[in-house]
């Protein structure tokens, strides 16, 4: 197996441009009780861990914490997917209210971490982040984001081209992070207290340096992503042997990525190292496609490119982030004036770069004005690419209550207290 061409040919192997699709995540809290925890009975109650696409062909699955995920399919036109996943949503959200639950939108949970979906893959993360640190339990049950997926584009040199859709992707991420941080912490520096707008964001960074740590722009970026997908540790490997039947209340399918058995990697285990044949056994190809769905950089390559920096956004402002990636990455005027702007003042966010963001927001003065030229570029684009009167008025009022007062979500809510730092 050449491990390399493979993932180098699947990493932006989707050679097009103007399909679009998003991924919400939601915490589910009983109406009668928001501090309870739900049981995976009543969750699965609302949807099963893996079952038939909802009307307007969206999935769902659930994450370690009880967290709801819905998973929209790529659509032709951001106003197409944004109708689509609302129709979904609308379903889920009339599911948990007679369930006695409501959805809620927030990059972090208050609760104290708790695993609610205990599937022996969750289980083999939870291992993992445990070796690295005291916040993996955070991160995997109280956290919650809007991924907006797009085309990664071809190998031409303009607006279509992948090189230019990384590029733009991953120089924007840090403005995007601080525009739709959604996830105020009190930090805990020793002695000292310190207001943070995306804990989410500094969970992820801390859980994993590497795994969850920004990627930089390159040249070409598929051998960028290869590189980096061969340095990454190995979180588990899966078990030989058949499919594993889900014990209620998951129900009685087979459904074998979930309930596979899965074990520890060796520590230091990389990719590369187990190619080489320093693991338990020999690498099979479903191993590399597992590796590469266990990364979380905020820019991930996976045939599309998944931007992955956003906070879940309260009620139904998910369509924002979504409307403004749209407008910056498959309109070709904002494309063609990022290309230059970003070449024109060498944006190449370093990790500090995408720390600060996290933690200061649009309180830095240059990340503020370069949010406002994006925010305005954005309201252009979106508007050419001929949305509804719904969509556009929600990203305008969405920048004018925040963006162009230097502000962002987070500082609409109440900090939560966690050792982050």
């Amino acid at each position: 197996m050449d491990a390399r061409r493979l993932i180098f040919d699947h990493s932006l192997s989707r050679e097009r441009v103007g399909r679009i699709g998003v991924e919400l995540e939601w915490f589910v809290l009983p109406v009668d009780d928001p501090g309870r925890h739900a049981s995976a009975a009543e969750l699965t109650g609302i949807a099963p861990l893996a079952g038939n696409p909802l009307p307007e062909g969206g999935r769902t699955s659930w994450e370690p914490g009880g967290q709801l995920e819905l998973s929209g399919p790529p659509r032709n036109s951001l106003q197409s997917c944004i109708d689509a996943v609302a129709a979904d949503l609308a379903v889920l959200r009339s599911r948990a209210q007679s369930s006695g639950m409501r959805l809620l939108g927030a990059g972090l949970d208050r609760r104290r971490p708790r695993f609610t979906i205990a599937l022996p893959r969750y289980q083999a993360l939870k291992d993992y982040y445990a070796q690295r640190g005291n916040v993996g339990d955070a991160l995997l049950c109280n956290t919650a984001s809007v991924q907006v997926n797009v085309d990664a584009g071809d190998g031409s040199d303009g607006w279509r081209g992948r090189s230019r859709r990384w590029l733009i992707a991953n120089s924007l991420g840090p403005v995007l992070m601080a525009v739709f941080a959604n996830s105020p912490v009190l930090e805990v520096c020793g002695p000292r207290e310190t207001s943070a707008v995306s804990g989410r964001q500094l969970l992820r960074f801390r859980a994993d340096r590497f795994r969850s740590g920004p990627l930089p722009p390159g040249s070409d970026p598929r051998s960028v992503w290869t590189r980096y997908a061969f340095d990454a540790q190995v979180v588990s490997i899966r078990r030989p042997g058949p499919a594993h039947v889900l014990p209620s209340p998951y129900g009685s399918q087979e459904f074998d990525d979930y309930a596979a058995t899965w074990e520890s990697a060796p520590a230091g285990l990389s990719l590369g190292h187990w190619l080489r044949g320093m693991g338990p056994r020999a690498v099979r190809v479903d191993d590399v496609f597992h590796h590469l769905k266990s990364l979380v950089p905020p820019v991930r390559a996976c045939g599309h490119l998944e931007l992955r920096m956003i906070d879940a956004q309260g009620d139904d402002d998910w369509v924002v982030p979504v409307a403004v990636v749209a407008a910056l990455m498959d309109d070709r005027t904002n494309s063609d004036a990022l290309s230059s702007l970003i070449r024109a003042a060498s944006l190449v966010p370093s990790r500090h770069d995408w720390i600060n963001a996290a933690r200061n927001g649009l309180a830095d003065p240059e990340l503020r004005a370069l949010a406002r030229t994006v925010i305005l570029m954005a309201l252009a684009g979106v508007r050419r690419l001929g949305v509804s009167p719904e969509v556009s008025g929600a990203v305008e009022r969405f920048a004018e209550n925040y963006t162009l007062r230097g502000r962002s979500p987070a500082q609409s809510r109440l900090p939560n207290r966690m050792a982050v730092a």
